[in-house]
């Protein structure tokens, strides 16, 4: 289905349902998102609803899909994958797979930014089922900052996020996140004995959001704790900093002229095998707790948000 991108306007999250109507759970060993105007597409995730919410929001509004701007807007029951500028379809190995239950809808919830003209837009995404059966299910988690702040003509500020190892892990590959006003990345693991190892090091370049794969999966013991250290330009200087960008402190948030400060990583449960009679995915729920969290931050960071401006508002009423 063709969606209508305006001309102008703030950024548009729009939430498509793609139902699936499968006879019995399956495993995803592959995805592939692809934008069908990378003019107005700034990004896509991927993700599972088992229980029709989103079908009904999509109902509820005219038009194809529904308004999604903070997220799907429903509980959602699985990551597939996504897509960014740069970002390579997922292939997962042997023996490796991404759930997707029987009956599930997968929700694309996709970013765009107009660029000034109308534009049109014809989204896809591609699913590869999994012919051998899964032993373990690859998760995504993920250290963050969602309370970061970029002061205005400050070109190398510091940002540090942290995520606990909950449980022995296996890791896979690692995904650094910014926007356009980010620098460099740095993502490391402290393991519980006091060491430390590097996972990743680049240089942020907006149109190449790449996932790195290990040569070698890497052990990460419960109690381990990835971290990221993150820098960020958001002086007049940085020729990346859209000319349309009001000379102001940048926080976190979904817009492409907010930031973001994620470091990814691609996990599997050690020991997992999902070919032994009543083995669980004990993640799935470790998942879930930290969308929650990410979730009830953000809502707090918005109200917030609201409030000031509605502050700013009466305070520039009353001066008048």
């Amino acid at each position: 289905t063709d969606f209508q991108v305006p001309a102008a306007g703030g950024d548009i999250y729009r939430c498509f349902v793609v139902p699936t109507s499968l006879p019995k759970d399956v495993y995803i060993s592959g995805i592939e998102c692809q934008p069908g105007n990378r003019r107005v597409v700034h990004h896509m995730v991927a993700y599972v609803d088992t229980r029709g919410e989103a079908r009904k929001k999509d109902a509820a509004e005219p038009g194809p899909g529904y308004t999604c701007f903070t997220g799907p807007g429903v509980e959602i029951h699985g990551y597939l994958g996504a897509w960014a500028p740069g970002r390579q379809p997922d292939q997962l190995e042997d023996g490796m797979g991404r759930s997707l239950p029987r009956n599930a809808d997968v929700i694309v919830q996709v970013h765009y930014h107009p660029d000034g003209k109308a534009e049109v837009d014809r989204t896809r995404i591609g699913l590869r089922f999994s012919r051998t059966p899964i032993r373990q299910i690859l998760h995504r988690f993920a250290a963050l900052n969602q309370d970061m702040k970029l002061p205005f003509g400050e070109s190398n500020t510091e940002i540090q996020a942290a995520w606990p190892v909950p449980v022995d892990l296996v890791a896979h590959a690692v995904l650094p996140h910014m926007h356009l006003l980010g620098k460099d990345m740095l993502m490391t693991v402290t393991f519980p004995d006091g060491r430390t190892q590097d996972l990743i090091k680049i240089d942020w370049d907006f149109n190449w959001q790449y996932t790195y794969y290990f040569e070698k999966p890497l052990e990460l013991p419960k109690g381990s704790v990835v971290k990221v250290v993150a820098h960020y330009d958001n002086s007049a200087d940085n020729p990346r900093r859209p000319k349309e960008m009001k000379p102001e402190e940048v926080r976190w948030g979904e817009a492409t002229t907010d930031e973001m400060c994620i470091g990814f990583i691609l996990v599997t449960k050690k020991g997992q095998d999902l070919t032994r009679p009543g083995e669980k995915d004990e993640l799935m729920d470790i998942f879930k707790a930290q969308i929650d969290d990410y979730r009830n931050k953000r809502d707090e960071a918005n109200r917030k948000r609201a409030k000031s401006a509605r502050s700013e508002g009466i305070g520039r009423t009353e001066t008048r």
